[in-house]
C-alpha cells in the first residue's frame, strides 16, 4: 500500500506547501476527505507538465508540484500518482550552468523506476511525458516511451483514468503536436488540424462515454513562441550574449551572420541549437554558424530557427487547436481553459524573459519556467491551479480556495 498523506482542508500557508513541495518521498496518493460530489474521483490526463515534469526530469518531488496534485488538494479529493523513485527516470537538472542533475552521478539516461509500492493502485494521474493528442487514447502512448509502460501498465490514458471511475476530469493534450517543430524550425511538422481534431475527438468521446456524467476542463495548447526555450534574434547583437553563449559551445566559436541578425529581427532561435553546435559534425549537429533567416546553406537560417512567417503559420495552427478544443468543452459541458492568458501576462510584465540569463545557475528562464526553458517550475504550477480554481468555480458554481502565491 501507499504511504499517506492526510493534509488540512482549507487553504495551505506557503510555509506549508513548501514543506509538502520540497519533501522526496515515495508518496504515491493524497488523502482527504471529500466535501463537494463533484470532485469524488478527478482524474488528470495530459503530457509533461500534467506529470509534473520539470528542468529535463521527473522523480517523486517533481510530481508532487503538479498543478494538477495542487488542484486536487484544493478539491479536497484522493489523488494518486506513479510515483518515481528519486532521483528519477530521468533525474531533473538541478544547475543550468553544469548540467549536473539530481543524484550522485546522474545522468540524462538514469532512470530508478516506479515506487514498488504505487504499481497496483488506481490512478488519478495518468498523464504521460510526451504524449500527443494521438497517443493519450492509444496503448503504445508515446514511441519508446518507459514512461509510457511505467505509469500506465500497457493501458491508455483513457483506459486508465476510467478504472478511477471520475466524476471530474483535466485534459491538457496538444502541446506536443506543435512543440518540437516549433523549437527546430520545423513547423510544416506539426500535426495538421484535421489529424489533431481526429485525434481529440476519439480521446474526449471515449472518455465521456465511459465516465456518464462527468464534468471537467479541457485546457488549451500554449502558443510555443511565449517560451523561453526560443530566444529573441536580436539578442545576437549583443557581444555579451554572444560571449556566454560561444562559453557554451567552447572550444567551437559561433559565427553570427550579422546580416540577419539584427537588432530589430524578429525571429526566434531555439535554445537547443547550441547543443547541436556542440556536437557538430556528428550526426544532428549544426554548424558554428547562426543566421537569423533562411540562406542559402542549409541548415543554416534554417533548423532552430523560426521566422516572422514561420511563427504566424505555429500561432495560426495553435488558434486554431484552441479554437476545436474550446467548441468541444462546450458540447459537452466542460469548461474551457486558455493558457494563453497566463502566457501572455507573464510576457508582457517581463516575467518570461525574451532572452535567456545564460550565466544563472538557477534562473536562466526566468521565475517561472524551469531549467529546460519549456516547462513551468513550481511558482508557475501554482498560477495554473489557481487559473483553474477560477474558471472551475465560474462553470460549476463551486467554491475551491485558491493557493497563495507570495
Amino acid at each position: 500500500m501507499f504511504r499517506r498523506q492526510h493534509m488540512i482542508r482549507g487553504a495551505l500557508t506557503i510555509v506549508s506547501l513548501a514543506g509538502a513541495l520540497s519533501c522526496t518521498s515515495d508518496h504515491g496518493v493524497i488523502m482527504t476527505p471529500v466535501v463537494n460530489p463533484l470532485f469524488r474521483s478527478y482524474v488528470a490526463i495530459g503530457n509533461s507538465i500534467t506529470a509534473g515534469f520539470q528542468s529535463d526530469g521527473i522523480n517523486d518531488s517533481t510530481q508532487q508540484r503538479s498543478y494538477a496534485l495542487l488542484l486536487a488538494r484544493q478539491m479536497n479529493t484522493r489523488f494518486a500518482y506513479p510515483s518515481l523513485v528519486n532521483p528519477g527516470c530521468r533525474p531533473p537538472i538541478a544547475n543550468f550552468l553544469t548540467q549536473a542533475r539530481v543524484g550522485t552521478g546522474s545522468t540524462s539516461t538514469t532512470c530508478l523506476l516506479r515506487n514498488p509500492a504505487s504499481v497496483t493502485e488506481i490512478l488519478n494521474n495518468v498523464a504521460v511525458p510526451g504524449a500527443g493528442s494521438g497517443d493519450a487514447d492509444t496503448p503504445v502512448g508515446p514511441a519508446g516511451s518507459t514512461l509510457t509502460t511505467l505509469f500506465l501498465g500497457g493501458k491508455t490514458q483513457v483506459a486508465k483514468a476510467l478504472d478511477a471511475r471520475p466524476t471530474f476530469a483535466t485534459v491538457w493534450i496538444g502541446n506536443n503536436d506543435v512543440l518540437q517543430p516549433a523549437i527546430t524550425g520545423i513547423p510544416g511538422s506539426a500535426t495538421p488540424l484535421t489529424t489533431f481534431v481526429t485525434n481529440y475527438a476519439k480521446m474526449i468521446n471515449d472518455l465521456v462515454a465511459g465516465a456518464p456524467g462527468i464534468k471537467g476542463v479541457l485546457i488549451g495548447v500554449g502558443q510555443t513562441a511565449n517560451i523561453p526555450i526560443l530566444f529573441s534574434a536580436a539578442a545576437l547583437s549583443n557581444p555579451a550574449f554572444v560571449a556566454g553563449l560561444n562559453a557554451a559551445v567552447a572550444p567551437k566559436t559561433i559565427v553570427v551572420d550579422v546580416t540577419t541578425c539584427t537588432p530589430t529581427s524578429t525571429a526566434r532561435i531555439g535554445f537547443p541549437i547550441i547543443a547541436a553546435i556542440r556536437a557538430f559534425p556528428a550526426a544532428g549537429g549544426h554548424p558554428p554558424t547562426i543566421a537569423c533567416a533562411k540562406t542559402a546553406t542549409p541548415p543554416i537560417g534554417d533548423i532552430f530557427v523560426l521566422d516572422a512567417a514561420e511563427q504566424i503559420q505555429v500561432s495560426d495552427l495553435v488558434n486554431s487547436y484552441n479554437a476545436y478544443i474550446r467548441a468541444k468543452a462546450d458540447s459537452i459541458g466542460f469548461a474551457y481553459y486558455d493558457p494563453n492568458s497566463l502566457l501572455n501576462t507573464l510576457t508582457a510584465t517581463g516575467q518570461i524573459p525574451a532572452v535567456p540569463n545564460i550565466g544563472s545557475a538557477t534562473a536562466p528562464y526566468g521565475p517561472y519556467f524551469s531549467l529546460d526553458g519549456v516547462h513551468p517550475n513550481t511558482a508557475a504550477h501554482i498560477l495554473i491551479a489557481n487559473d483553474l480554481i477560477t474558471v472551475i468555480n465560474a462553470k460549476f458554481a463551486t467554491n475551491l480556495q485558491k493557493l497563495p502565491t507570495t
